[in-house]
């Protein structure tokens, strides 16, 4: 493997449709930042992260990279685990792994690439799926009747399971459940209450997924409430209760959660743990605890081919969240990702992650650019 010659960033801000998820919130302003690293014979990879702010692109994330990137240029570019506790200051760094997820991801990528296999054959070491079903993950809509227009639309385009966002009103989000399952009565209904409810208020939707055969019930408390979310499983024992993942990125704290049998699967983004190295042992985790590990996978291209890789090398993990419309995740790229009229996301055929890159398209949004080495 050649040393790392070049590494390039980008800080995106498209001009796109914005989204709320709960009542509670305003629309998001979504910056991907996107990293390739491009080694000595000329093979690259490239690697994503989306972070979402209120009124306006989220800087943070490339000036994280600014003083990372000069420490990584020269590298061995298979040594992986190396770069990885370098960035991470060996497991001590305060800095949240996700903005070091762009460097793992692109590693990996490069290394697929470089072996001229997918990345989900690289990390499973061998064959393995290369589909999983997808799942409709609808942000917050205005009422009922929007709700229900949507969703008609998702079924006919191929999708049989959608999942909800709505308003963090545990009486009127309960109600939305039960008139959602009364005009579709064979969808398959999951919904995410972003963390937003308090016990009373998360036994009373729980009460609605049990009532409408919901997938599972994801995030009604937040992630640390293990008491909470065991009295949920305990009380409601045929909902499946998720975490919404988003804080759960150490695989020795994952661990440790595990012990208390809070959640009925385990919940995270490639992007949001630090890449595939540590979602490796995080999957690991999940199967000693004899758990799937249901991934978030909402978010731009890269990102969602990153979970979808992750995902169909472990074999522990359902469905595929595909973030709805698809538009607004899919720019700068050349290859995407969709649920098809099968109600399948099938992989990228092609090496490594298998999405290449429209330079033209990013530098017309990219609002901050960082260039190291030749």
């Amino acid at each position: 493997m050649a040393n790392i010659a070049l590494i390039e960033a980008w800080a995106l801000g498209p001009d796109v449709e914005r989204f709320r998820y709960t009542s509670f919130s305003d629309e998001v302003f979504t910056t991907t930042t996107l990293v390739r690293i491009t080694d000595a014979d000329g093979f690259w990879g490239i690697g994503a992260y989306d972070s979402d702010t209120f009124g306006m692109w989220d800087r943070m994330p490339i000036e994280t990279l600014r003083p990372l990137l000069p420490r990584v240029l020269g590298r061995d570019a298979s040594d992986r685990d190396g770069v990885y506790a370098m960035v991470s200051e060996d497991g001590t760094s305060p800095f949240p792994p996700a903005v070091r997820s762009t460097i793992d991801t692109a590693l990996w990528d490069l290394a697929a690439r470089r072996a001229g296999v997918p990345l989900r054959e690289l990390l499973a070491g061998g064959d393995c799926g290369s589909s999983l079903p997808g799942y409709a993950s609808v942000p917050l809509l205005d009422d009922e009747t929007a709700y229900r227009d949507a969703l008609a639309g998702f079924v006919e385009s191929g999708y049989s399971a959608v999942k909800l966002h709505a308003w963090g009103v545990p009486d009127r989000d309960a109600s939305l459940l039960y008139g959602l399952r009364s005009a579709f009565p064979e969808l398959v209904l999951m919904f995410d209450a972003e963390g937003r409810y308090d016990r009373e208020g998360a036994r009373k939707v729980a009460a609605a997924c049990d009532t409408v055969g919901a997938r599972w019930f994801e995030a009604p408390l937040p992630d640390f409430d293990l008491a909470g979310y065991r009295e949920l499983r305990d009380e409601f024992g045929s909902v499946p209760v998720l975490p919404a993942g988003d804080a759960l990125w150490q695989p020795e704290l994952l661990a440790n959660v595990l012990r208390f049998e809070p959640f009925s699967a385990v919940r995270f983004d490639v992007s949001f743990v630090g890449g595939p190295t540590p979602s490796v042992r995080l999957f690991q985790v999940a199967a000693d605890a004899g758990l799937d590990v249901e991934l978030i996978s909402y978010g731009h291209t890269v990102i969602q081919a990153a979970d979808l890789h992750v995902a169909l090398a472990f074999g522990r993990t359902t469905y595929f969240e595909q973030a709805v419309p698809v538009e607004p995740f899919e720019h700068g790229v050349v290859d995407v990702l969709r649920t098809g009229s099968d109600g399948l996301v099938h992989a990228p055929a092609g090496p490594g992650l298998g999405i290449g890159l429209d330079d033209e398209a990013i530098d017309r949004i990219a609002f901050e650019r960082l260039v190291v080495g030749a």
